[in-house]
């Protein structure tokens, strides 16, 4: 990422924006999600994820990683994850996506849209009580925009949130 980094650094824009600009297409693409447009719902998406991982690629090329900016970005990303879930989940209730499994598809999306939430929240808990850095687990943010946005490309998010 740092040559990508590096380019992106050299418009003068801040990481901060950056983030911000993820928050704006990830908008984007809930109201692509929530239209049943699946295909150009994963394509935002994966312009949203880049943006979330080149903000702070930029700020550690300049030498600006603050705390501020690093709070910003998580808060942000829950915003988009919360946004994206419910785009999804109305495109559930308006026949826009089918429905699969043994649940509503409304039902699926809330239980994507609490399952996200508790990764970050369990996380940023366990490093308050002392546990140190963790930078493990199972379906991190970035495993589950890259999840979604193929179910999105190949027509099958119902797939992807189940």
């Amino acid at each position: 990422m740092e040559p990508t980094a590096k380019a992106f650094a050299r418009t003068g824009l801040t990481p901060n924006l950056f983030t911000l600009i993820g928050l704006a297409i990830g908008v984007v693409a809930a109201f692509l999600f929530a239209y049943g447009l699946q295909l150009w719902a994963g394509i935002v998406l994966l312009v949203c994820g880049f943006f979330d991982l080149i903000d702070g690629a930029v700020a550690r090329v300049i030498g600006k990683a603050t705390a501020f900016g690093g709070v910003l970005d998580s808060v942000v990303d829950r915003y988009v994850d919360f946004l994206i879930f419910t785009g999804i989940i109305y495109a559930f209730t308006n026949g826009k996506i089918a429905e699969v499994g043994f649940l509503p598809g409304w039902v699926w999306g809330i239980l994507a849209i609490f399952g996200s939430l508790m990764v970050s929240y369990t996380r940023a808990k366990a490093e308050a009580a002392g546990s140190g850095k963790l930078d493990v687990g199972i379906a991190e943010r970035g495993e589950r925009i890259l999840i979604l946005a193929i179910g999105a490309l190949m027509g099958y998010t119902q797939y992807a949130v189940g």
